[in-house]
C-alpha cells in the first residue's frame, strides 16, 4: 500500500513538472506567429507613415496649383508699372517703372531713380499679388501699404500694370469727397474683340441719354438705347469689393458675349457720391 502511494506520487510529480515545461517554453509555431505579427505591425506602421507622407505631398501640390491658379500673374513678370496717387492735401506721388528705367517721386522733396528705385519696385512687386481674380480694394490696400501711403489720405488711385505675356491690368479709384453712393450717374463700357470688332455702351443718368455702338457696326441712341443700357446696368454690380474677373464675367453674360472673343475690356462708372471706379483688362 505504501509502495503504491509512493509510485502514484512520483507519477503526479512528473506530470506536474511536464506541464510547467510546456507552458514556459514557446513552440516553433508560436515563435513564427509572433515574428510574423511583429513584421505585419512594422509594415503596417510603415505603410501608414508612407500614406501620410503621400497625402502631405498631394496636399502641398494641390495648394501650389491653387495658388498658381489664383494668381495668373504669379509666373508672368511685370514689364511696365505706373502708379499715380493724389492725396486729400493735394500732394501727389508718381511711380514709373520699366526694366531699363525707374523713378519714384514723393512730392518734390523725395525722388529716387536708378538702382534705388529699382530696388523699391522689386520690394513692391514681391509684396503685392497682382491678379484679376482678387477684389480691387485688396490690391489697392496692398499697394498703398507697400509704398507707405495711408489709404484714408489717398483721394485718387491710378495703377496700370503690363506683363510680359502682353496682358494688362488697370485700376482707377477716385473718391473726391470721401463719400460713396450706389446711385449711378455715368456708365461707360468699351470692348475690343479678337476679330478686330469693337463695341461701346455710354450712359448719363442726369441727361437721360444713352448711345450704343455694336460689334456689327450698327448704332442705337434715344429711348431704345436708354432702355437697353439701363437693363444692362440693372444686371451688373460695380464696386471695389469685387474682382475684375467677376465684374467682367457679369457684364459679358448680360450681353451674351463669349469672354474668349474679347481682347480688351474697359469699364468706368461714376456714382453720385463722386466716387469713380474704372478697371481695364487686356488679354493680348
Amino acid at each position: 500500500m505504501k509502495k503504491m502511494t509512493a509510485g502514484m506520487a512520483a507519477v503526479i510529480l512528473l506530470a506536474g513538472c511536464g506541464t510547467g515545461q510546456d507552458t514556459s517554453q514557446p513552440t516553433t509555431a508560436d515563435t513564427e506567429n509572433a515574428t510574423q505579427q511583429q513584421t505585419d505591425a512594422t509594415n503596417g506602421d510603415s505603410g501608414k507613415a508612407q500614406g501620410a507622407s503621400n497625402e502631405q505631398a498631394d496636399s502641398a501640390e494641390k495648394e501650389a496649383q491653387a495658388n498658381q491658379s489664383a494668381s495668373p500673374a504669379a509666373n508672368d513678370e511685370i514689364r511696365e508699372f505706373d502708379l499715380d496717387l493724389k492725396f486729400t492735401d493735394d500732394r501727389e506721388w508718381d511711380f514709373d517703372y520699366d526694366r531699363n528705367d525707374a523713378s519714384i517721386e514723393r512730392d518734390s522733396r523725395d525722388r529716387l531713380s536708378g538702382q534705388e528705385a529699382q530696388d523699391e519696385f522689386a520690394q513692391l512687386f514681391q509684396a503685392v499679388q497682382f491678379s484679376t481674380e482678387r477684389p480691387l480694394e485688396d490690391i489697392k490696400r496692398e499697394v498703398l501699404e507697400a509704398v507707405n501711403a495711408e489709404q484714408e489720405s489717398v483721394r485718387d488711385f491710378e495703377m496700370d500694370v503690363k506683363f510680359d505675356s502682353g496682358k494688362e491690368m488697370e485700376i482707377d479709384h477716385d473718391v473726391r469727397n470721401g463719400e460713396t453712393s450706389e446711385e449711378l450717374n455715368e456708365f461707360s463700357l468699351e470692348l475690343k474683340f479678337v476679330d478686330g470688332g469693337e463695341a461701346s455702351y455710354e450712359y448719363e443718368s442726369g441727361e437721360g441719354e444713352a448711345e450704343i455702338e455694336r460689334r456689327d457696326g450698327s448704332e442705337s441712341e434715344g429711348a431704345a438705347a436708354l432702355d437697353e443700357v439701363e437693363q444692362l446696368i440693372g444686371q451688373v454690380t460695380v464696386t471695389v469689393g469685387r474682382s475684375i474677373d467677376d465684374m467682367k464675367a457679369e457684364v459679358l453674360q448680360a450681353l451674351s458675349i463669349d469672354a474668349a472673343e474679347v481682347k480688351d475690356f474697359e469699364l468706368e462708372v461714376d456714382y453720385r457720391g463722386e466716387e469713380e471706379i474704372k478697371f481695364a483688362h487686356d488679354t493680348e
